[in-house]
């Protein structure tokens, strides 16, 4: 289970203050202070968030920018799709794959109570 910490960021496009809970271990593994923290906000989700992660999982820096839902390009969007599309297939195989090897077990475990002395 993972903890999280609860930090500020002003939204200079909202005008708001925002809490935001970032995982402790966040910085886990970064060799490269600060570091960016990408997320959309608002309603709807259109105001693109950068905050700068510092190691203390301080905010450095908040840079934020108004959208209008097309952050990224059609291409992009398309190959995402595609590699989620792959992924999401390869799961699927995974799965069946897994269910056949849980039926052979409960029938290996079935034959075996069935040999018991009782």
């Amino acid at each position: 289970m993972t903890d999280y910490i609860t930090k500020q960021y002003n939204c200079k496009i909202c005008n708001k203050t925002h809490k935001i809970e970032l995982p402790k271990d966040l910085c886990k593994g970064r060799t490269k202070f600060p570091f960016p923290y990408v997320f959309l906000h608002g309603e709807p989700k259109d105001i693109l968030t950068i905050l700068y992660i510092d190691k203390d999982l301080q905010i450095r820096g908040v840079e934020v920018q108004q959208g209008t839902n097309d952050f990224f390009s059609k291409e992009y969007v398309v190959k995402m799709a595609t590699n989620l599309s792959d992924e999401v297939d390869r799961l699927r195989e995974e799965n069946v794959k897994l269910m056949r090897e849980i039926d052979d077990l409960k029938d290996k475990y079935k034959k075996q109570m069935e040999r018991l002395p009782y």
